[in-house]
């Protein structure tokens, strides 16, 4: 008989595991501590089945397939292709097929990659699990746990289920992936009776995928499968439907109205010719090479050139782009949010400060500081000594730690201070020690007889002595402190000096500091284990904390410059979040407002959510789901949301934000499968630098947009007008064809297509990232660029029918019998798109401002164009193939003469419009 389908849980998946002690847990699940019986762990497995994580619905690569070819924009082209066909433009309609292919295939790959979140989420699995069966330690597969399973974790193991622990010594458990918390979490087995804390501080149970660090504990298991923190995480991650970006919106609006436009003037053309007695035939070639000339063939061409070319600069940049369309969404974001630790933290816990000898000393710069404070130096030595961790030196000068990261960071403290960590530890080689447990709070070692010879601190503490130093928790070491180091020696410590250190403690602790007490006792030799922890002096207290990264307060004024609020979102304590925020900058120094946690959030309706998400920039122990309905808070009210995380824990939000940002260097997996963008160097800063990437990309397709369709407005208004032009000229509508369809195919590759394609590497303006965000709504008309796109294809149009009437009637110059007057339409126009292009560098910058370094490729292109066109004309066999004839010196210098006037024109039009800016900022 087949196993049931059954998502494994709980046998009461409501239960507050942590809320309830030990005993009443193994009641609750109906076991006990020596396990279950084999029978009754397969009856289980039958019931709740398989420990592993589902995959709901992946969308199946056909699927994906078709949503890439059946988009409005693809659909366009393929009907352009097929026009092209139909009247025997067989090149154009090959291109036109290629890039079909090109964008699709592109498309198809990178959802492809994003639907394997799930995947990368199952490799956390764990293979096999210690536990107890049948009363006796076994070996079984992870995916053979059921709930009231006993679990052995010893160090090194990573969580197979969630579980209840029921024995912790000296457990702690690495949780960052799933809460945020930067440090191991110690664990015990005492019951937590706040039913609604967050998960990082539910101290009394371990999650599935989380890894143990150090100590040993046995746990229950309470949920498996999709019911544990894990298995949530999976299910929010397949609940998200990705949506369309800004430049597929844009893209399909474009599409509609190029669509509608080529109708309408398709049918413009068919009525002008019926009314001048052009035949059907003609008439319906001339009216498909209209239709087609208005589409811009080459946009998903230059759209997908431009994305890669934007990609390219920020991988340079330590941005790794996983999915294109991302790149110009990043022009439109509105909001960052931002895990802590890791991004917007140096991911490094870090020694930062000493509170010693009366006063706090900010330990910025250790080199060199422990021969003006021996204070530092003693505190730094204490903290060396009474160190499990172990620090390693290469012969290049590199540091390399092993261990607990609060450790760690003493010993680099020590190393960073000038103290040699190896030879402090020969110096004075540890005799006894009292591990740390979670009980006493504290760890203590001895050292000595100490030699004549003493090193760093040591040197403070009389020849031949023996030394217990004791590091921990300061509640715990004071009220074993007789003496407090102060002014170089040890002193009695005074009850208005015990209220002094109390009140440091606090206030460090209110800073979002972890504070470890260090002291010392010289003692007897005979009494080592009586005496180690009595009668101690305090040397003072360390405050630890993952500071903020240098750059990333810059990289957030520059956020604030540009309109983007960035909001911290962690699951870290809110003291310590809002430390950091305000280091940042994220809010203001005077700023006492407490963060909102995940408590509050939970409380809370999606009405009350939005109005804290329009003012909270800082959040704090935060779940998955918490940190998703944040996302979809701001996204409801329009914002354009970038979401930055590492965990397993992120990867909802992620797939949930416009743009998911991964930690290339912490990043779980699980994230990087999740996000659109991975950041090489986990750096605030890099998102920044490609928020500036996506909006020179957004302004660059602008421009090409504006240069291609104002140069089609040009061709179309020619072709329509060319009849009513012969009308006026002739009284006849002879020669109502302005262009052959094959001068339309050149115009529309050498012309729009590579000047186009060479617009995408058009570097960033001076004030990108002083404007607002691109509103994802806008119209790619907006902002003054649809009357622009108008007025310039208007002037392309005009320009190139005056030219053309003046120059009816002048018969073959070259035998053949293509009429003159298309050679100068066709030239015409090719030479004022060339100077069309240049003209649409910059519309912010004068063309003699703009540094004709940043775009040499537009340059090369436009010469390379000119090159092309009067090749054309002048070479016998080209113009037989174009149906041209060959212009007199007069005429073609006429026909730059155009292109160099409009140049002219959009120059001024543009100084105009800067004046005007200027005028309304005063």
């Amino acid at each position: 008989m087949p196993k049931k389908t059954k998502t494994a849980t709980a046998t009461n998946p409501s239960t507050m595991w942590h809320s309830i002690d030990a005993e009443r847990t193994l009641s609750e699940l109906n076991t006990s501590k020596t396990g279950l019986s084999s029978h009754e762990a397969a009856a289980r497995l039958h019931h709740y089945g398989p420990n592993e994580l589902i995959d709901r619905g992946t969308k199946p690569a056909a699927r994906i397939l078709w949503e890439q070819v059946t988009a409005f924009m693809v659909l366009l082209l393929i009907g352009a292709a097929i026009l092209s066909l139909f009247i025997g433009k067989y090149f154009e309609a090959g291109a036109i097929g290629a890039i079909v292919v090109l964008f699709s295939i592109l498309g198809f790959i990178q959802e492809y990659r994003a639907e394997h979140a799930i995947a990368a989420l199952r490799r956390l699995a764990v293979p096999v699990v210690r536990v107890f069966r049948d009363s006796v330690i076994a070996e079984i597969s992870a995916a053979a746990l059921v709930p009231g399973d006993i679990v052995l974790l010893e160090s090194g193991n990573v969580v197979p289920a969630d579980l209840r622990l029921i024995e912790s010594i000296n457990l702690r458990i690495e949780e960052a992936a799933l809460t945020g918390e930067s440090h191991p979490t110690e664990k015990h087995c005492e019951l937590i009776e706040d039913q609604g804390a967050p998960l990082g501080d539910r101290l009394n149970l371990a999650f599935s995928g989380t890894q143990v660090t150090f100590g040993r504990g046995l746990g229950v298991v309470t949920s498996t499968g999709m019911s544990t923190e894990l298995g949530k995480i999976a299910d929010l991650i397949q609940s998200v439907e990705a949506g369309q970006t800004p430049l597929q919106l844009r893209l399909d609006r474009v599409g509609k109205q190029l669509a509608a436009a080529g109708l309408v003037v398709a049918v413009i053309l068919i009525i002008i010719g019926r009314i001048g007695g052009e035949s059907w035939g003609d008439l319906m070639l001339t009216a498909i090479s209209a239709a087609v000339a208005v589409i811009p063939e080459g946009l998903p061409a230059v759209v997908t050139l431009t994305l890669a070319i934007g990609s390219q600069r920020m991988l340079k940049r330590n941005a790794l782009v996983r999915r294109l369309p991302a790149v110009e969404t990043l022009g439109s974001v509105t909001v960052i949010c931002s895990d802590k630790t890791g991004t917007l933290t140096q991911n490094r816990m870090t020694v930062t400060v000493l509170e010693g000898s009366g006063h706090r000393q900010v330990l910025g710069d250790l080199e060199d500081i422990t021969g003006q404070h021996p204070t530092a130096l003693l505190a730094l030595t204490a903290g060396a000594l009474c160190n499990d961790a172990d620090l390693r030196v290469t012969e290049d000068g590199d540091v390399t730690t092993i261990g607990d990261p609060t450790e760690t960071a003493l010993l680099v403290a020590a190393h960073e201070a000038g103290i040699d960590v190896a030879s402090l530890r020969i110096n004075a080689p540890r005799a006894a020690e009292l591990p740390f447990d979670s009980e006493r709070k504290r760890m203590s070692t001895v050292h000595g007889p100490l030699p004549s010879e003493r090193r760093a601190g040591l040197s403070l503490i009389e020849e031949g002595a023996t030394v217990a130093f004791v590091k921990g928790a300061i509640d715990g070491l004071l009220p074993l402190t007789t003496h407090v180091w102060l002014h170089g020696k040890a002193e009695p410590i005074t009850p208005e000096e015990r209220d002094r250190i109390n009140l440091a403690n606090d206030n460090l602790a209110a800073d979002g500091v972890r504070v470890l007490g260090v002291a010392y006792r010289v003692i007897d030799t005979d009494g080592i284990h009586d005496e180690i922890e009595d009668r101690l002096t305090l040397i003072g207290l360390l405050g630890i904390i993952d500071p903020p990264r240098p750059e990333a307060r810059t990289a957030i004024a520059t956020c604030n410059d540009a309109g983007i609020r960035v909001v911290m979102i962690t699951g870290d304590h809110p003291l310590t979040a809002r430390a950091i925020a305000r280091e940042l900058g994220i809010v203001g120094t005077d700023d006492h407002t407490h963060p909102v946690t995940g408590r509050e959030i939970e409380a809370m309706d999606d009405d009350q959510l939005a109005l804290v998400v329009k003012t909270t920039s800082v959040f704090a122990r935060v779940s998955p789901e918490h940190k998703l309905r944040i996302v979809r808070a701001l996204r409801a009210q329009g914002e354009v949301v970038a979401m930055t995380g590492d965990g397993v824990n992120d990867a909802p939000a992620l797939r949930q934000a416009d743009i998911g940002v991964a930690m290339g260097i912490t990043g779980t997996d699980v994230s990087k499968e999740a996000a659109d963008i991975v950041l090489r160097d986990d750096n605030f800063a890099t998102i920044v630098s490609s928020v500036e990437e996506g909006r020179v990309i957004y302004d660059n397709l602008r421009r090409f947009v504006n240069y291609s369709l104002g140069g089609n407005i040009g061709k179309v208004m020619v072709l329509l007008l060319w009849p009513l032009v012969m009308l006026i000229i002739t009284g006849a509508t002879k020669d109502s064809i302005a262009l052959m369809p094959l001068q339309l195919l050149w115009l529309n590759l050498m012309t729009d297509g590579l000047l186009g394609l060479a617009m995408g590497t058009e570097q960033a303006e001076p004030d990108v990232m002083m404007r607002k965000p691109v509103d994802p709504g806008s119209s790619i008309w907006s902002d003054g660029w649809g009357a622009r796109t108008i007025w310039i294809g208007v002037a392309i149009g005009v320009g190139a029918l005056l030219l053309g009437a003046g120059y009816h009637g002048i018969g073959s110059t070259s035998g053949g019998d293509a009429p003159y007057f298309q050679s100068v339409i066709f030239t015409a126009i090719a030479f004022m798109q060339v100077f069309q292009a240049i003209g649409n560098r910059s519309t912010r910058l004068p063309l003699h401002r703009l540094d004709w370094k940043g775009n040499p490729t537009l340059l090369l292109v436009a010469g390379f164009v000119c090159i092309a066109q009067v090749t054309a004309l002048y070479t016998p066999f080209l113009r037989e193939v174009f149906h041209l004839q060959p212009l007199g010196v007069l005429t073609l210098l006429l026909c730059i003469g155009l292109g160099v006037l409009l140049l002219v024109a959009i120059e001024t039009v543009e100084w105009r419009q800067r004046v005007h800016r200027e005028a309304v900022k005063v």
